[in-house]
Parts: C-alpha cells; structure tokens; sequence
C-alpha cells in the first residue's frame, strides 16, 4: 500500500523518523557495533555513478558502524567503458555475442555482474536480522536479489530504478510485459506476506529521474509498502539524511 506524508513542512521530519526507525527496526541491537551478531548489518548498493564512500554509505556508517556497513564497488555507470559493468561496455559486448537483441542483452550482462559484486555478501554475511539498502540502480539491483531469493532480512528501496531500465533497453511497448513477469510475478511467488513486510520503498513526487509511478505500478503489485515524499527530488539526501 501507498502511504503520503500531507504536510510538506514536516516531511523531512517524518521521512528521517520513517527511515530511521525502519532501519532499526531491522537491525536488533544484537547486530550493533561493540556486540556480537550478524556478520554484516547493512548491505548498501549504490546508485548508477555513484560508489563507496557517497552520501547515503557515510550516513549508514555514521549509524551502524564501519565494520557492519558493506557497499561494494559495481563498477557500474552508463557511459564509462572502464567500469566492468558499465552499459556501453555490456552492450559492445552484447553487439559482438548476442547482436539479435543488443540491448536487452546489455541490461542482463549489467544486471548480473551487479549482483555477482553482493552475492556473497548475501548468501554468507548476511542473515534474517540484516538490511538491504539500494539506492535508484541500486535499487533495482536489490529488487532483482529479493526475486533471486538472495536477500534474507529487510529491504530499503530508494527511488528503484528497474523499470526505468527495462524501458530504455527493452522499449516501451515491451516493458510492462516484460516487467511483470520478471519482477512483479517473481516477487509474489518468492516473498511471504511476512517478508513483504520487511520491505518499504521511499519515492519523492517530483523525482524528474525515475518516475514515481513505477514505485507506485511496484507497491500495487506486491503490496510492498510505498511511502511517498512530497516535492522529494531523485536523491532524497534532504530528507532521508
């Protein structure tokens, strides 16, 4: 379900409060610095050319701990052939090994070598007390790990950037098809009502990067829980941080 914060002036209050308490909410003190618990607290994926070390990482370290925040390197940007799994690195070699469907191709290479970064973060240093936290394509990365099964705890999504992907690489007339049946569908079959409820997508309404209507097309599917920000821009450091 969708929920709206209707006063502008207290968003950023009641956002903060909401990201806060979600976080620790999933994250019981066991798991904090200075105790014994899970192996990793947070499992941060960062966005399309962003890496370690940005605003959202040094925040989740200032709460939890260096030694229980990970974000690996995706190596991931859109136009940078050196980064591994860039977009215009997977499509070169999309052109070469799959020149049928270039494009789709692309986006897959990109996605998996995304996902090979955290899978072993998720499958043997994480656990049921554990959060993941992905920011626009990082978002959509985690989106794809929670169909995959891989993600065993929570699950924060920023402004997820999925369906936006799949429309740039898929083209509009093929997107919602394709999002369905291998996000929406996947989903319902893979999560537990009980671990939808580990689940929460932050959206800001005047996000001019990845359209809110894609959090709200996701939380109507799945029934992920969607809080939305109003006047909230594509990064929310305002009023998440």
């Amino acid at each position: 379900g969708k929920r709206g914060l209707n006063e502008p002036q207290d968003s950023e209050v009641c956002v903060k409060a909401t990201f806060s308490s979600f976080l620790s909410g999933m994250v019981p003190s066991s798991s904090l610095p200075g105790s014994m618990g899970a192996a990793i607290s947070v499992l941060f994926m960062h966005g399309l050319e962003s890496g370690p070390g940005g605003s959202k990482h040094r925040a989740l370290i200032d709460a939890f701990g260096e030694e229980k925040v990970a974000c690996p390197d995706m190596q991931m940007s859109k136009l940078r052939p050196d980064k591994a799994n860039s977009f215009v690195r997977s499509l070169a070699l999309s052109l070469l090994l799959n020149p049928l469907s270039p494009m789709r191709s692309a986006l897959r290479r990109s996605l998996e070598g995304c996902l090979d970064a955290h899978r072993p973060f998720l499958r043997e240093r994480m656990d049921r007390d554990s959060v993941v936290v992905g920011s626009s394509w990082g978002g959509a990365v985690a989106l794809r790990a929670l169909a995959d099964g891989d993600v065993k705890g929570g699950c924060l999504l920023i402004a997820p950037a999925y369906g936006l992907c799949v429309r740039t690489f898929h083209g509009e007339a093929a997107a919602e098809e394709f999002i369905k049946e291998s996000l929406y569908d996947r989903l319902n079959a893979q999560l537990s009502d009980e671990q939808k409820e580990r689940c929460l997508v932050v959206h800001g309404t005047d996000d001019d990067t990845v359209p809110i209507s894609d959090s709200r097309q996701l939380s109507d599917a799945t029934g992920i829980e969607l809080v939305e920000i109003p006047g909230g821009d594509h990064r929310l450091n305002d009023a998440l941080l």
